[in-house]
């Protein structure tokens, strides 16, 4: 129902012979995307589909798909969602499995969000927590200000901004003035010539993009911990551990960020979604070859550099590629998926953190 999709495309060639359009390109999108049904019949069908169980492969060979399984008196055959069939690309890279395309880049992505998630929560809990045991300091103050800077700059001009400072202006007076000893970061992505499976290279090309993922939930993440430990540090059993001459480590740590934890672990599940959204406008600022530059390749984006764009015919249209609609169905799914992910994630880690948090005995009860 996008406009100019599928539905749009099916229903003005049917209503429009003029077009001269051959009865096949009709068939094809009812069959590709099953428009010949009413909708809640359609998005059955798109999950599994018993009548779909065959395809043509680049030779026009006619190929089983789907699942075929056979156990007993038991049969059940089809394709669809549900089987793992995500179907094939129409314009990021026609005809091509979408799961091939995934599999190429899911990796990249899994590396970049994994690397975000972790340096985000390694500096955002002890910062958080040095916050809030020196509430109202120069530090606490500054570093208020910073997290709300973090938080207010979006990522892709965060992102712009560390390849302006870090990366071009260190190189520029690299070359242009001998400066041997000044460090500069690369501006772009895993560089080529058969360095892409050097880990040294790759680490070096994730430290621009990872940063810029994880400060905002560094900015966000260390608040959190703050106000929770300070809703703590101000309980009754933290002023008697204090009353008894317990070391500060000790109040800290074992009494009062554990107890802290249950708000904290609920920001962090919530954080995990939001690097692998953040991470589809990221690899497009840093052309980082992930399954974020494929989303945004599928909803008809398409970006490039002014050298490229002189090429003729120039490789993005002036009104921007058509959408690949298997593509950013699949990238929307997985999207679902790593929410739902983080929500049981989050639940699993509030019963590890607090013996309080017991889901058999409230079953029981």
């Amino acid at each position: 129902v996008m406009p100019n999709g599928p539905l749009q495309r099916y229903q003005a060639l049917k209503r429009d012979p003029s077009q001269q359009t051959s009865k096949g390109q009709i068939e094809d999108l009812a069959e590709r995307y099953k428009l010949d049904k009413p909708w809640p019949l359609n998005y059955l069908t798109w999950l599994f589909d018993p009548n779909d169980t065959t395809q043509f492969n680049g030779k026009f060979e006619q190929m089983p798909k789907g699942i075929d399984i056979a156990i007993g008196d038991f049969h059940m055959k089809g394709s669809g969602i549900l089987t793992g069939d995500l179907g094939r690309s129409d314009s990021s890279a026609r005809g091509v499995y979408v799961a091939q395309l995934l599999g190429e880049r899911w990796f990249s992505t899994a590396l970049l969000v994994g690397l975000s998630l972790l340096l985000a929560v390694a500096v955002s809990l002890p910062l958080g927590i040095i916050l809030a045991t020196r509430r109202h300091s120069t530090l606490d103050h500054a570093a208020t200000f910073a997290s709300f800077a973090g938080l207010s700059v979006p990522s892709f001009v965060l992102g712009l901004i560390l390849i302006i400072f870090l990366a071009v202006v260190p190189r520029t007076w690299h070359v242009q003035f001998g400066w041997d000893w000044l460090p500069y970061m690369p501006a772009g992505s895993i560089s080529t010539g058969g360095q892409e499976e050097n880990w040294a290279n790759r680490v070096y090309h994730l430290v621009l993009p990872v940063t810029t993922l994880a400060i905002p939930q560094i900015a966000g993440l260390s608040r959190y911990v703050r106000f929770s430990m300070l809703e703590v540090l101000g309980q009754d059993y933290i002023r008697t551990a204090w009353a008894k001459g317990l070391p500060m480590r000790r109040v800290v740590f074992k009494h009062a960020f554990r107890n802290a934890l249950i708000p904290v672990i609920t920001a962090v599940g919530l954080a995990l979604p939001g690097l692998a959204s953040a991470a589809i406008v990221v690899e497009n600022v840093f052309a980082y070859p992930g399954m974020g530059q494929l989303f945004y390749r599928a909803l008809g984006g398409c970006l490039a550099t002014i050298q490229v764009m002189d090429t003729d015919p120039p490789p993005c249209p002036a009104l921007g590629f058509p959408p690949d609609y298997p593509m950013a169905l699949t990238m929307t799914l997985i999207l679902v998926i790593i929410v739902a992910f983080s929500n049981v994630l989050a639940d699993v880690l509030y019963a590890v953190s607090d013996p309080r948090v017991n889901y058999s005995a409230k079953a029981e009860a």
